[in-house]
């Protein structure tokens, strides 16, 4: 079941409430690969400073999806564009994933990279977040390597991901 939501640009005022999203997202996905210490203790007192502290460059796409008739957060997709663009985040809120605002959100930050005359980009994602990476692949991303990385200080093994071409046939942008 597709949600209907509404999506645009985030302003500097959504961010405190991404934030939120964003570690409640965390806690539930990476509960398996974030010490329970630090979810409980840290997680969202570091994403919130995170978000306090960004400074988008010109290109970078920040948008978030909203409830129309509630004008609640309930996802958002940030893309750093500097110089190559990088999805840094996808999140929906908990309760609403699988119903289709995360390909929504997908679909929308395609359509600004392509109008930005962008035709790939790259995100990684940790290698036990199944749900997501077969939602990546299932669009059309492609395995490019598996490396380590750090999420808040803490080792991850993570999948980068490619789309090599922005409109794919299964995207259907």
């Amino acid at each position: 079941m597709q949600q209907q939501v509404s999506i645009q640009p985030a302003t500097k005022a959504d961010f405190a409430a991404i934030a939120h999203l964003q570690a409640e997202s965390y806690a539930c996905a990476y509960r398996s690969s974030l010490p329970p210490y630090y979810i409980k203790d840290r997680l969202h007192a570091d994403v919130l400073d995170s978000w306090m502290r960004c400074k988008l460059a010109k290109r970078d796409i920040v948008l978030v999806a909203k409830q129309p008739e509630t004008n609640i957060l309930v996802g958002f997709i940030s893309v750093w564009c500097r110089p190559q663009p990088f999805i840094d985040n996808l999140h929906c809120h908990p309760s609403c994933t699988g119903q289709g605002i995360g390909t929504q959100l997908l679909r929308a930050a395609f359509q600004k990279l392509l109008a930005q005359g962008e035709d790939s980009v790259s995100l990684s994602v940790l290698v036990s977040n199944d749900r997501a990476r077969k939602l990546y692949l299932r669009l059309g991303a492609q395995i490019h390597k598996r490396q380590r990385e750090k999420l808040f200080g803490h080792p991850v093994e993570v999948e980068i991901l490619t789309w090599h071409a922005l409109n794919c046939q299964k995207m259907a942008i």
